[in-house]
Parts: structure tokens; sequence; C-alpha cells
């Protein structure tokens, strides 16, 4: 594990105002083909004594682009901060040069390391004082980085005891969301086909020079393009012969018990239908009448959280309601 400066430029001005309040470094999770793929500690500077309560974070960016540390929402860092909890937000292999299957196997790769003790094995070369509570553990996630968070607890990719997800408009519906023909309004409203981007984008990405290497950053708002054109091919991933595992509301009809769940959502998103999630979170209520859901819908862009704060009032209920549950 080493030390890592996070770029302020990737962070939102009221996260900005709090980083000087945590120390950041990165140890490797998995290697592949001698290539390794990174996930970060973000650690609060003072901690109090005992173990500590841990927050993972999977970063969006429809899993085609991000950096695990980047776009950190402030109150996650305020929850960190006041809880004394340790944020751990990892990277993982990114569409086209991956395989939307492969994206879920660094997910469940991610999880065994975790498991495994090697989370804790790095962690204590540099802090040797403090120790993770790995089943005092909230998942969390933002778009795609939702996505994996809910995968996560859909596919059992964890033995840990997760004790309240954290969903902010995730994709849920991926048969929906890619299907071709009979495309709902709904969908075609969105900024997804706001404009034709040919797959000739994505080939000259997968033929380039990079090609062979690992794909696991890129800088948000780089690569949506090619997003659009993987989209509008239908070639995001192969629902018919991995829809049972790389759909969430297919999934979920398989799930296992599920743990508290907050999700939420704007019903001015142009990127991602909010009916979707509002049609999934019925489905949860049928299977698993029995988890608790705390399900909201507010206003503004795709990403309307991204500066807000704990003190942000929409916020005041859903944060109250995870506060029920993490950190026990």
């Amino acid at each position: 594990m080493e030390p890592y400066t996070v770029d302020m430029g990737s962070q939102h001005p009221n996260s900005v105002r709090l980083f000087d309040q945590f120390r950041t470094f990165r140890t490797i999770y998995k290697v592949i083909d001698g290539q390794p793929i990174h996930t970060f500690f973000i650690v609060p500077n003072e901690l109090p004594p005992g173990p500590r309560p841990l927050l993972v974070r999977f970063h969006g960016g429809g899993l085609v682009e991000g950096e695990a540390e980047a776009s950190m929402r402030p109150f996650f860092l305020e929850l960190a901060l006041k809880h004394g909890a340790v944020i751990l937000t990892p990277d993982y292999r990114l569409r086209p040069e991956h395989e939307a299957m492969e994206v879920l196997e660094d997910l469940q790769s991610f999880w065994h390391w975790i498991e495994a003790g090697s989370a804790q094995s790095v962690f204590n070369i540099s802090l040797p004082d403090i120790t993770i509570n790995a089943e005092n553990l909230m998942v969390a996630g933002e778009s795609g980085g939702g996505y994996l968070a809910v995968q996560t607890a859909l596919l059992g990719m964890t033995q840990l005891q997760i004790r309240v997800l954290f969903l902010q408009y995730p994709t849920l519906d991926l048969t929906k969301y890619l299907r071709l023909d009979n495309i709902s309004e709904e969908m075609l409203n969105c900024i997804l086909w706001a404009d034709l981007v040919p797959y000739s984008e994505v080939e000259e990405v997968l033929n380039g020079p990079d090609k062979g290497k690992l794909r696991t950053r890129a800088p948000f708002e780089s690569r949506m393009r090619l997003f659009q054109a993987l989209i509008q091919a239908g070639k995001f991933c192969d629902l018919e012969k991995d829809g049972e595992v790389v759909d969430p509301m297919r999934a979920l009809e398989h799930a296992g018990p599920l743990p508290p769940i907050l999700l939420y959502h704007s019903k001015e998103d142009e990127a991602l239908p909010w009916q979707q999630t509002e049609e999934w979170a019925a489905k949860l209520k049928t299977l698993q009448p029995d988890v608790p859901l705390y399900l909201t819908f507010q206003k503004g862009s795709h990403v309307f959280d991204a500066n807000d704060t704990m003190a942000t009032p929409w916020l005041k209920e859903p944060l109250e309601f995870v506060g029920k549950y993490w950190p026990a």
C-alpha cells in the first residue's frame, strides 16, 4: 500500500473542502497478465480507537469510464468523518475493451480480496494501529457504480454482512434499457439517443495503440460516446447468454435475502429513466416484502447529488434511514 495524492480537479467543490481531513492510499487487489487493478483507501486523519466501519463505494460512468477515487460525494466523506469510517473504492475493467462479465469478475475478485483478509493486511502496513470491521459494512455506488453495488447483493458476491445498500440512481433494468426493438418512449427521451454514434468509434478504440492493455481508468465525461455506440449497436452485453446474471431486474428473481436498501433517483434524469427504478422497487416489494426500503425521487440532472452534503435538506430522511443500520 502506498500513499496516493487525489487530484482535486476530479472532485466537486464541497469535497475539495473536506479532503485535507483524509489520507489516501492505493494498493493492488488483482493482477491480470502482469497488469494491476487498484483500489483506494480514503481514511480520516483522526480515528477513534477500536475496529472502524467500512464504506465500500463503486464509482459510476456507465462501466465505460470513471476513476475509483474521483467524484467522491461530499456526504460520504462527511459520514466517514462522523463515524470514523474507512472508505474503500476500487477500479475495475471498463467497456468496450473488456466484457460486462469481466467487470463482474473483478467485482467478485474485489470481495474475495477483502474476505481473505488482504485489505486488512495491506492496510496495516501503513496504519498498523487501525482495524477495519468489514462486517460493519455499507455498500454504495452512483449510476453504474450503483449497478455494481446492487449486483454485489443480488448475486451474493460477498459473505460479509452488508448492513445497508446505498443506491444512487443505479441501472436496474438492463433488458429494458438495452432494448433495440420497440424502444420505449422513456428511453427515446434519454440523452442516450440524442444523437447516433457509429460503432466504428468503438472499433477504433479496440484496434488502437492500447490494444491488449487493461483499461481500468478513464476520466469522467471522456467516453460517453463509446457508451452510446455500444448501446445503440446492441453490444453493451450479451443479454441472451448472460441476462440472468447481468440484469438486476432478472437477478432479483433468484436473489437471496437482501439487506436494507436506500434507493433514490431524479424524475428529471436525462440519462436513465426513473420509471425503471420504480418498477424494480415494486418487484422487490413483491418478492421480498420484508426488506426495509427507503425509496425517494428528487429533481435535477442524472448526478444531481454530486455536490450535496449531509446538510442538504432532501438527504435528511434518507440518511436517518441509513443510520438505523450503519454503522452497526
